[in-house]
């Protein structure tokens, strides 16, 4: 015997979609909750992508298997002058002589001062770095070469200048081999990185950003940083680490040695982008969970909206299921018509809630400057969530319509 399954044919759901436009701002009304569920759903999880992106984006310029040793921020009371650095180049080399997982140590200090080139004057950073320091932050060196070791040595007042503060003190022109007054002092510029955008880790460790810099060696650079300051000073020390399993020790090690040496005036910050990552990542995850709950939330308000309403349509049909019954209907006829009616009311509102969400997103974007990503495998969860929502939603009505008796329906009320 075989099993007779419900006939799936043009006629019933051309009568699911006659039975919605007959009440069309009832399905307006219907589909715009699953409009708006979808469109939140789509646009939590572009807030939620782009953030953790953004996440990775911050912590990964820092370099994940880096430490930093970063001076802390000295607010000057009154008119007092600022107190320049407690680091110093003679903290990083006893960080190099400490640890034997290390690949490269590097220093910098930055000021901000006025340059002039032949032609143009600009307020911009003067970086001083030490050679090492392009093994850790891992520049684009364009054109010409970065800073050598001889370069430290022997003093030489020579730079490698950023790609946008290029373009500001020389326009289109060919840079290298020019002469910049930065700070009372001529650099020869020697070579150019790429103009590229500001790294997200930088503004982390409150570091000058390259492209928007004149980078010089450490040695040369003779600008005041604050009362007491010496050529020795620096704001930030990198350590690079051999692997993953080295930062946790090192860190720790890291620690200690900077509490040893300078256990009177602890103004600095052991950073470890690893333990930033994770922390910005478990913050992250709570985020999404929040943002979905809400997604959720919306879907489920609007599925019931949509139970009320095929309810109130089986009632409003009744006369219409009886003749249909009496006429040889089944039951799984009558149900299949109301799971489809259901089915396109959410199939639409998903359609539809899509490119609405992707629309606010970008407003979202615009508007409050939150970072906003969205994937393909977010559009297929919201269209998922729509098909759920839509088959949970029409099979209470569905099995109502079904149940009819079509005696008691073609009576007269």
């Amino acid at each position: 015997m075989m099993l007779r399954l419900p006939r799936l044919s043009r006629d019933v759901a051309a009568e699911a979609v006659a039975a919605l436009l007959s009440h069309r701002l009832r399905t307006l009304l219907s589909a715009a909750g699953i409009v708006g569920g979808i469109a939140t759903v789509v646009t939590a999880f572009a807030i939620g992508e782009g953030a953790r992106r953004a996440a990775l984006s911050e912590i990964g310029a820092l370099g994940i298997d880096n430490v930093f040793v970063q001076t802390t921020a000295t607010i000057a009371e009154g008119r007092a002058p600022a107190l320049a650095p407690v680091l110093s180049l003679a903290d990083a080399d006893a960080i190099q002589a400490t640890l034997d997982s290390v690949t490269a140590v590097g220093a910098t200090r930055s000021a901000r001062v006025d340059m002039m080139s032949d032609t143009r004057i600009e307020a911009a950073w003067l970086t001083g770095v030490t050679p090492s320091w392009n093994d850790i932050a891992d520049l684009d060196v364009v054109e010409g070469r970065w800073l050598t070791p001889d370069d430290a040595r022997l003093q030489r007042r020579v730079a490698v200048i950023g790609g946008a503060l290029s373009a500001r003190l020389f326009g289109g022109a060919d840079p290298i081999r020019s002469r910049i007054l930065a700070g009372g002092t001529w650099y020869l510029v020697v070579g150019q990185l790429a103009e590229r955008r500001a790294s997200p880790g930088g503004s982390a460790l409150r570091i000058a950003d390259p492209a928007q810099s004149l980078l010089v060696p450490l040695v040369t650079m003779d600008v005041s940083l604050g009362e007491d300051d010496g050529l020795d000073r620096v704001q930030s020390i990198a350590v690079r680490l051999t692997g993953a399993a080295e930062v946790e020790r090192a860190s720790q090690v890291v620690t200690a040695l900077m509490s040893r040496r300078h256990a009177d005036n602890p103004r600095y910050d052991v950073v470890v982008p690893r333990e930033l990552l994770r922390a910005r990542l478990r913050t992250q995850r709570t985020f999404d969970v929040v943002l979905l709950a809400v997604s959720l939330l919306a879907l489920v308000i609007s599925g019931v909206g949509i139970v009320n309403i095929m309810l109130a349509s089986v009632v409003e049909r009744r006369n219409e299921i009886g003749v249909r019954r009496a006429v040889g209907a089944r039951r799984a006829d009558i149900t299949l018509q109301y799971a489809i009616e259901a089915a396109i009311l959410c199939g639409a509102g998903g359609v539809l809630g899509v490119p609405l969400g992707l629309a606010l997103s970008w407003v979202v974007a615009i508007a409050a400057g939150w970072p906003v990503s969205t994937s393909i495998g977010a559009v297929l969860v919201a269209l998922t969530m729509a098909v759920i929502v839509g088959a949970t939603a029409g099979v209470y009505p569905a099995m109502v319509a079904a149940r009819v008796d079509p005696i008691e329906s073609l009576r007269a009320p």
